[in-house]
C-alpha cells in the first residue's frame, strides 16, 4: 500500500466504558482541534472515533487501505493508553510503515514509560498538541529532522529522546475553529451531560483552557500546568454562529473546567448563548465563583444545568486538596442556583482525594450531599492518576499497587488497586455505593424526579438512568 504524506488519521480508540447509561459520553473535541490545525498546515486529516463505531482488525485494515494514511495519532487518557497500544500494534502489523503518536494526558506525564512499554508508538505529543502535531507531521513529510521540535519525545539510540517542552499557546483565538464536520454524532449511549440525553443533537464548546487552583487529584496539571487563558467573545460568538447554521445544534456543553471566572466575560458569553438559537446549554464552575446575579442570567439565557466540584463536605479535606473553597460557599452556591430556577443542579464528590480521610470526613460528605437540592451528585473513588500530586502522596506511602493496569484506573465498575490511609480498596467501594444509595434512594428524590418530568423524552432518559443505576448498584457493573 502507498502511504499519502498529506492524510493524517486521528483516532479515539474503545473506552471499556462507552456502553455505560452511567457515564457522560463526549465527543473528541480534542481530535477535532487537532484536524483543524492539520487542515491549516495542508494536511487532509479524518477521524475514527471507535467510541461510536464498532473496531476490528477488518474494519481497521479497510479504513487504512481507503484512507492510506503516512501518519496515525491517537488520544488517550489513562484508562484507554492500554487500547490505543493494543490498536496501534494491530496498525504496525499490518502496515508497518505508518508512523504512530500518542497524545493525552497520561502519556503527557509519562514520556519516557509510554514509549519504553508500548513499541507500537513511534512518538509522544506531550502537553497542547495543535501546532506540536502540524509540525511534527510537516517535518515527517518532508524527511527532516525531529530533535529541534519542541514538545516531542522518540526513541533514538536505544534510549527515548524527549525534546524540550512547547510554550503553551498564548492566544487562543488564533487556533482554527475544530472540524466538528470529521466527528461522528451518532447516538451514544449515556448523556453529553446528566440530565441531557445523547438523543439530543449536542456539542461541546471551550471559551477557555486550564484551570489556575491546582488541587492534588486533577491531572489536568499535566497539560496545562496552573495557567487558564481565554477566548474572546467575538470569537466565540461566531464559532457558535456556524454550530447552528451549519449542523444545527440545539444543546450546548460547556467544556471549561471553570466557566465563570470572570463574570463580566461570562456575561457576555451567557448573552451570546441566549440569542444563538440554541435550546439550553450547561457548565462546570466553582462554588466561590459565581453570585445570585449571574445565576440569574445564565438561567435567563438559557442554562439549565451547571456543576460543581466539591470533593467533600469536610473542611479539613478540601483544606488538604488545595480545593480554595469552603463549605459555606458549597452551601450558598448551591441554594443561589436553586432560587436562580436553574433545572439541574449537580455536585462533585470524591472519596478518598485526600488519604487521609476518615469516616468522620465521609459523614460530614454524606451531610452535605443530603442536605441540599442537587439534582445530581456523582460519587467517584480517588484515581491517582499519573502527574498528580496525590499519586505522588499515596506512591510515597505505599497506597498504590504498582502492577494494577492501567484500564483499571477508573472512578467506578473496577476495583480500586489502591488503597488510602484508613480505607481499603473494597471498603472505598463499599462507602461509593453507601454515599449514592443515601442520595439516590431517599423517597423525596425519586418523587421530586417524577415530578419534574415533562416530555416523553425525559421519561425515557430517566428509566435508562435508573435501569442503569440499579444494575450498577446491585452487581458493580455499569
Amino acid at each position: 500500500m502507498r502511504l499519502d504524506p498529506n492524510r493524517i488519521l486521528l483516532i479515539r480508540p474503545p473506552d471499556p466504558f462507552q456502553n455505560s447509561a452511567l457515564l457522560s459520553h463526549t465527543r473528541p473535541m480534542n481530535l477535532a482541534y487537532l484536524a483543524a490545525a492539520l487542515r491549516k498546515a495542508g494536511f487532509v486529516p479524518l477521524i475514527a472515533d471507535f467510541e461510536i463505531r464498532p473496531y476490528s482488525i477488518e474494519i481497521l485494515r479497510r479504513l487504512l487501505e481507503d484512507f492510506t494514511p503516512a501518519v496515525v495519532a491517537f488520544t488517550a487518557m489513562t484508562p484507554t493508553i492500554s487500547s490505543a497500544a493494543a490498536l496501534a500494534g494491530d496498525l504496525k502489523q499490518m502496515f508497518p510503515d505508518i508512523i504512530t503518536v500518542i497524545g493525552g494526558s497520561h502519556s503527557s506525564a509519562m514520556l519516557v514509560p509510554t514509549l519504553t512499554r508500548y513499541h507500537a508508538f513511534d512518538y509522544v505529543v506531550a502537553g497542547e498538541g495543535e501546532a506540536t502535531i502540524a509540525e511534527l507531521c510537516l517535518r515527517i513529510k518532508d524527511g527532516g529532522r525531529d530533535n529541534d521540535i519542541a514538545g516531542v519525545a522518540f526513541r533514538e539510540n536505544s534510549g527515548v529522546t524527549v525534546t524540550e517542552p512547547r510554550s503553551l499557546i498564548t492566544d487562543l483565538d488564533s487556533l482554527p475553529y475544530p472540524a466538528r464536520d470529521l466527528i461522528d454524532y451518532k447516538t451514544q449511549s449515556g448523556h453529553s451531560s446528566r440530565g441531557f440525553s445523547n438523543k439530543i443533537l449536542s456539542t461541546e464548546l471551550f471559551t477557555s483552557r486550564g484551570c489556575p487552583v491546582g488541587c492534588s487529584f486533577c491531572a489536568i496539571q499535566t497539560t496545562f500546568g496552573r495557567t487558564v487563558r481565554f477566548r474572546g467573545p467575538d470569537f466565540i460568538e461566531d464559532e457558535v454562529r456556524r454550530m447552528v447554521r451549519e449542523q444545527n445544534f440545539n444543546h450546548v456543553v460547556i467544556a471549561d473546567d471553570t466557566f465563570t471566572l470572570k463574570p463580566e466575560r461570562t456575561d457576555a458569553i451567557c448573552e451570546i448563548l441566549g440569542r444563538s438559537g440554541i435550546s439550553s446549554w450547561n457548565c462546570d464552575t466553582r462554588v466561590n465563583s459565581v453570585t445570585l446575579d449571574l445565576l440569574k442570567t445564565m438561567k435567563r439565557c438559557g442554562c439549565e444545568k451547571v456543576a460543581f466540584g466539591v470533593e467533600s463536605g469536610s473542611q479539613r479535606i478540601l483544606d488538604l486538596i488545595g480545593k480554595g473553597i469552603t463549605v459555606e460557599q458549597v452551601r450558598k452556591a448551591v441554594l443561589w442556583a436553586k432560587q436562580a430556577g436553574i433545572k439541574h443542579i449537580e455536585g462533585n464528590f470524591i472519596i478518598g482525594c485526600d488519604p487521609s480521610e476518615t469516616a468522620r470526613d465521609l459523614e460530614e460528605t454524606r451531610l452535605l450531599i443530603t442536605s441540599l437540592p442537587w439534582t445530581f451528585v456523582s460519587i467517584a473513588v480517588i484515581v491517582p492518576y499519573p502527574g498528580t500530586p496525590v499519586r505522588e502522596q499515596m506512591l510515597a506511602a505505599g497506597l498504590i499497587d504498582t502492577n494494577c493496569d492501567w484500564e483499571n484506573y477508573v472512578i467506578f465498575g473496577k476495583p480500586p488497586g489502591w488503597r488510602t490511609q484508613e480505607f481499603s480498596a473494597d471498603e472505598l467501594l463499599q462507602h461509593q455505593r453507601s454515599l449514592t444509595r443515601s442520595f439516590y434512594l431517599r423517597p423525596s428524590y425519586v418523587l421530586s424526579m417524577l415530578a419534574s418530568i415533562r416530555s416523553f423524552g425525559e421519561f425515557q432518559y430517566w428509566v435508562n438512568s435508573g435501569s442503569s443505576y440499579i444494575k450498577w448498584y446491585l452487581s458493580g457493573n455499569s
